[in-house]
């Protein structure tokens, strides 16, 4: 009987609110300016690997809190203390732990490119002794900077071409060399990927950190797109990109993987890949195997490949 009358009373409540819902007006700028039908969300939350407790990103502060009772334990990191350090501007817009949470990888001055895509300056951060790391030397913005599992590289994708650095020796190598704005790209996905597979990072480590695997975009025979931005300026902007539309023609894609060591790149046999999507690259538990999804144009048919990174072979 307990729970029947639980069950009534939570009906008769989501109703309720529905109905509250309901009343409110709606409106284009309470949809898309204000967002008042969004959901809330807590931005710059973790859980730390000791299940006991959670970092937040407060008033540009870290902060460390006891998962259990709520409290304050202390500050991680204070951002504005770093300012000018490693021409860091001091405002911090998100940050991530590395495998043992003894650094922590901090993404500043981000710009938008589409949806979810950006390009940002980006730092390490060692917690243990202070240290801070820029991780592009120069002024140009970067993506999706990523420490690989030996927290000793970073690989990151700079106009459209896929970099690693090496924290232990300082250098940074360049991966590939072909990247150009609306025609190749490599390691990140162009407007297609994001829109109908909700990802723009497009490249993997292996768990040895020994190899990098990464999708290729040549977008180079599709169709251009010019789009009217209104940024609230005088004039709007006019931004041209590669858009295929219905029954036009799509980026062509390949898998590749990069052995560090070797410096070479091995392309991933896939077959016929006329019209084809790769909507994924994950790493198996095995450091040598690759697997890649491919799916049809009409994303009715998904087949998963299994790369072998030593013998160079799919299966």
């Amino acid at each position: 009987m307990n729970s029947i009358f639980r069950l009534a009373f939570t009906l008769l409540l989501s109703v309720s609110t529905l109905v509250i819902i309901g009343q409110q007006q709606i409106t284009n700028e309470g949809l898309w300016k204000d967002y008042t039908f969004y959901s809330k969300s807590v931005p710059g939350f973790n859980f730390l690997n000791d299940g006991k407790h959670y970092t937040r990103l407060q008033d540009n502060v870290i902060k460390k809190y006891d998962l259990v009772s709520g409290d304050f334990v202390d500050n991680l990191l204070i951002a504005d203390d770093l300012k000018g350090n490693e021409d860091f501007g001091g405002k911090l817009g998100s940050y991530s732990y590395n495998a043992d949470e003894t650094m922590l990888m901090l993404k500043s001055e981000t710009e938008s490119i589409y949806r979810h895509s950006t390009k940002a300056v980006f730092h390490l951060y060692d917690i243990s002794t202070g240290k801070l790391t820029k991780i592009n030397k120069d002024d140009t913005k970067i993506s999706y900077a990523t420490l690989d599992p030996t927290s000793t590289k970073v690989a990151y994708v700079k106009e459209n071409n896929l970099y690693v650095m090496d924290l232990e020796k300082g250098s940074t190598s360049q991966i590939t060399t072909d990247g150009k704005k609306n025609s190749i790209i490599n390691g990140a996905t162009d407007w297609v990927y994001e829109e109908e597979f909700a990802f723009d990072k497009a490249f993997e480590w292996s768990s040895d950190g020994k190899r990098i695997a990464f999708i290729r975009f040549d977008e180079s025979q599709v169709k251009e797109f010019t789009m009217t931005r209104y940024n609230g300026d005088l004039y709007p902007v006019y931004e041209t990109f590669k858009y295929p539309k219905v029954g036009e023609k799509n980026a062509k894609v390949t898998a590749h993987v990069y052995n560090i060591k070797k410096k070479k790149t091995d392309e991933v046999d896939l077959g016929d890949m006329h019209d084809m999507y790769i909507p994924r690259i994950k790493w198996t538990e095995d450091k040598n195997k690759l697997c890649v999804f491919k799916m049809n144009r009409h994303q009715n048919d998904l087949k998963l490949y299994l790369y072998d990174a030593k013998k160079r072979k799919s299966s």
